[in-house]
């Protein structure tokens, strides 16, 4: 949950505080990264847009982040990103930004 309001702030600072000296990130389809040094480059990229909205939910019964469309917030979520914690480190992001097909296929659960 903090997660998800730090980024909705746009607070990536707080977020880089959270990350594992090991993380690792793959930008399905794009990219993939590791070590909190380069990890924490990847946050400037979503600075810099504002075509997202994170919204905590389920995909195939995981704890996932739900993307939506800002301005369509009750819409049907656009994509989603996978986190794995160590404690209360960040250790693995998987983000399905460029690999959007994949919701296609998966049960995502929205809270209510």
């Amino acid at each position: 949950a903090e997660y998800v309001d730090r980024f909705n702030a746009r607070d990536f600072d707080a977020i880089r505080d959270m990350l594992a000296d090991e993380v690792r990130l793959e930008l399905v389809n794009r990219t993939r990264m590791k070590g909190r040094g380069e990890v924490g480059k990847y946050f400037h990229n979503y600075s810099d847009i504002d075509d997202w909205h994170f919204v905590p939910g389920l995909v195939d019964r995981r704890p996932a982040l739900l993307v939506r469309d800002p301005h369509d917030p009750s819409g049907a979520p656009a994509y989603f990103v996978l986190l794995q914690w160590a404690g209360d480190k960040l250790t693995n992001i998987q983000d399905f930004r460029h690999a959007r097909y994949v919701i296609e296929g998966a049960e995502v659960v929205v809270p209510g």
